[in-house]
């Protein structure tokens, strides 16, 4: 996938740690997907015989009471402590909505590859255009950009890409009588 190769170039704490080998028991982590995003936790042995498949772990989570186990599947992604500070091209978004965005973000950018050349497959950016709206998140066209940027979007594209997102969610406004924004800006990656 160049998108996920794109970001782990540039940074990106989702791209680097999918598909990673799973942490060794007594490794601290930071979930980066799923319903727990940004909960802390430590890999535990699984019982004997283990009933998890070679690329699932058993993990103690901060908070939980001693005896709770949290089970972490192949399609999580965790980030193994010392966690990263999030690249300068991070959006002033949150974990959750990096992480929804990270998704349709690599999408996009492996729909446009053609072999050596990219082209904007539109019906993708629709989709990421209406993601951003229906869940609210509050990116600006630059911040956009510069996400898609590191991700592998060549640099000509900039203008067309951000011109179009401003119309599209203008449309959006329009059409259905809301403001894509209603969350806060907050800290890069904060939780």
């Amino acid at each position: 996938m160049p998108g996920r190769t794109e970001g782990r170039i540039s940074g990106c704490p989702f791209c680097r740690w999918t598909g990673a080998p799973m942490p060794q028991v007594g490794i601290c982590f930071r979930n980066l997907s799923g319903h727990d995003i940004g909960r802390i936790g430590t890999v535990v042995e699984s019982p004997a015989p283990a009933p998890l498949s070679p690329r699932e772990f058993l993990a103690q989570m901060d908070g939980d009471q001693p005896e709770v186990q949290m089970r972490i599947l192949p399609r999580d992604i965790v980030e193994p402590f010392p966690f990263s500070e999030p690249p300068t091209w991070a959006a002033p978004i949150s974990l959750a909505d990096a992480s929804h965005l990270d998704t349709i973000i690599v999408d996009l950018c492996d729909a446009g590859r053609t072999g050596n050349s990219w082209k904007i497959p539109w019906e993708v950016f629709y989709w990421v255009i209406a993601s951003i709206w229906r869940m609210r998140i509050p990116i600006a066209p630059n911040e956009l950009w510069r996400v898609l940027r590191a991700h592998g979007i060549p640099d000509q594209f900039e203008t067309e890409i951000t011109d179009f997102f401003s119309k599209g969610r203008d449309l959006l406004i329009y059409t259905q009588g809301r403001k894509p924004i209603k969350k806060k800006r907050v800290q890069p990656f904060s939780i």
